[in-house]
């Protein structure tokens, strides 16, 4: 368990370099130029909002845990950093989903010693929009319910700080999923089957998406993160698949028969 989730940790390390190679530097500057936009943007309005989002919570604490105060401000400011950094995820990827998507395709080409050529085309990316949009909102209606849930959680005293610990395992979870599913959809993976693929991968899945999620809380290698968690995951998929019987899970759609022919 604990080798499969470190050579998780490994794919995407991999996609670091991977993402500094001539002909793929392109797919770096412009997602870090939005990234800057969109978190500039996030910490003007954080700045103004979080302090009456505290004072709100705090307003649940009964009294008789008024010696805990500090215990719950810690927690209760960790749920709010959360969401508002899964905003800043989903915003980012949502407007760069096109681009993501063209990125893989291009690294599996390379991986997989595809000769299609690599030169970058505007139509190709366009047309490439409508599709991944779609799949980046199959996303957060998978997460929407989830945040939700755990954010109840944190409002109930006792149980909130299990609640902190199934925000970091979730949130480890979800990196997976956000970047597993770029080299997935390229093959034609629908998302319900991406999905039960990662929890056969469970280990290398989390040892992947733990340490994508702790180097997007840093400052500035957070921009240079997402990129490379694409190149990443497409080395995850890349090297985990071994083959026909390995990608055969019964999903009743012939989906390995589809990979196969790709």
């Amino acid at each position: 368990m604990f080798s499969n989730y470190f050579r998780g940790c490994a794919h995407l390390m991999q996609g670091f370099q991977l993402i500094f190679q001539p002909g793929l530097r392109l797919f770096l500057f412009i997602p870090v130029t939005v990234n800057i936009v969109l978190f500039a943007m996030l910490i003007y309005w954080a700045k103004s909002m979080v302090g009456g989002w505290m004072a709100s919570l705090m307003g649940w604490l009964p009294e008789w845990l008024a010696f805990m105060e500090w215990f719950f401000w810690l927690l209760y400011f960790i749920a709010i950093l959360m969401t508002i950094f899964y905003g800043f995820v989903s915003a980012a990827n949502l407007l760069a989903a096109p681009f993501y998507g063209y990125l893989s395709e291009i690294v599996e080409n390379r991986l997989s010693d595809r000769k299609n050529p690599e030169t970058f085309s505007w139509k190709t990316l366009l047309a490439m929009v409508p599709r991944t949009v779609m799949r980046e909102l199959q996303k957060i209606l998978y997460y929407l319910p989830r945040v939700i849930a755990l954010l109840v959680l944190g409002l109930i005293p006792g149980i909130n700080a299990l609640a902190a610990l199934l925000w970091i395992f979730f949130s480890a979870w979800m990196m997976a999923i956000q970047y597993l599913d770029y080299p997935a959809d390229n093959n034609q993976l629908s998302f319900p089957d991406m999905l039960r693929y990662l929890r056969k991968k469970r280990a290398a899945a989390l040892g992947f998406g733990s340490l994508t999620f702790g180097l997007t809380l840093l400052p500035l290698v957070n921009l240079i993160t997402f990129p490379a968690a694409v190149c990443g995951a497409t080395a995850f998929w890349c090297q985990e698949r071994k083959g026909r019987q390995e990608l055969e899970w019964h999903s009743g759609k012939g989906t390995s028969n589809q990979l196969e022919q790709r």
